[in-house]
């Protein structure tokens, strides 16, 4: 009875660890799209300036 309970509590450990870690995850990948999404490029390095011959 007692190893019973015990196993049950240490699968529910295990899967409290694991929906966790996936939401810790899936939290750091939405803050470093957004993170990266505000940063935009300059125009100057997009379109560099037409060299002008000479």
């Amino acid at each position: 009875m007692w190893a019973e309970v015990v196993r049950e509590r240490s699968a529910f450990n295990s899967l409290q660890r694991v929906i966790i870690t996936a939401f810790a995850i899936l939290g750091m990948i939405a803050f470093l799209n957004g993170a990266f999404r505000s940063v935009k490029p300059s125009a100057a390095v997009v379109n560099p300036p037409a060299v002008q011959p000479h």
